[in-house]
């Protein structure tokens, strides 16, 4: 790889995919802004409706920014195509029942319970429950289009195989600090297999597959514990 080839225009969506990543984080931890939403709503349903409006931010910075970018630009980059291979079968299924289960005993843990659920409510109707699900899945397509499209199948563009999977899963590690060093760690063998099952597939659709189904597992599992415990908040 020369310097030439990142400072390159075909490599800018690479810093607008971390630029989106930035300005999606600065939101999503911007108390100000957060409690200026928070008094426009009432105190049992704040969560729940900040909790969407920053997955509806993530979708917009980390998925509409890069390809709107790449589009006006008319840049030569990866693009999003849906091909759903039998790998992407099969790696879903045996990542599936691994992480599953391995999520319904995390989620019984204290330090597990103190960042999840994310949304924070006593009392769910069945349509909140679901839209949760939804959005979930509204976030990760597009947190996976930025990670395992724009960041790495995106990244072999420029270069090799092994530091693209290097630096991915760093950049991956770093994105879960804030969720405690557990999480940080387990997203790290995570990140890997995620990589190279993206690349012997060329789609981010076991990626976003496995991350839904890992992140409705935590929230129906993690839920069920903290109403159990009652420590909703």
């Amino acid at each position: 790889m020369s310097p030439n080839e990142l400072s390159s225009v075909e490599a800018t969506p690479l810093l607008i995919g971390l630029l989106g990543y930035i300005l999606y984080f600065l939101f999503l931890k911007s108390s100000k802004l957060k409690s200026s939403f928070s008094k426009l709503l009432p105190v049992s349903k704040a969560s729940f409706y900040w909790v969407q409006l920053s997955r509806v931010i993530a979708f917009v910075c980390m998925a509409n920014m890069p390809i709107a970018y790449i589009n006006y630009f008319d840049i030569d980059f990866w693009t999003i195509r849906f091909i759903w291979t039998n790998t992407d079968t099969i790696s879903t299924i045996v990542l599936a029942l691994i992480l599953v289960p391995l999520g319904a005993i995390n989620a019984k843990g204290n330090e597990h319970l103190n960042v999840y659920p994310e949304v924070r409510m006593k009392e769910w109707n069945a349509i909140e429950y679901f839209s949760n699900i939804l959005s979930w899945g509204i976030y990760l397509l597009a947190y996976e289009f930025l990670f395992r499209g724009v960041l790495f199948l995106g990244m072999l563009l420029f270069i090799d195989l092994y530091p693209a999977i290097i630096l991915n899963t760093l950049l991956y590690a770093l994105a879960h600090l804030h969720k405690g060093k557990k999480e940080t760690l387990g997203s790290i063998p995570l990140g890997i297999v995620l990589c190279f099952i993206t690349f012997k597939t060329q789609t981010i659709w076991t990626a976003f597959a496995v991350h839904w189904i890992m992140a409705t597992t935590n929230f129906v599992f993690s839920h069920y514990y903290t109403s159990k415990t009652s420590t909703n908040i």
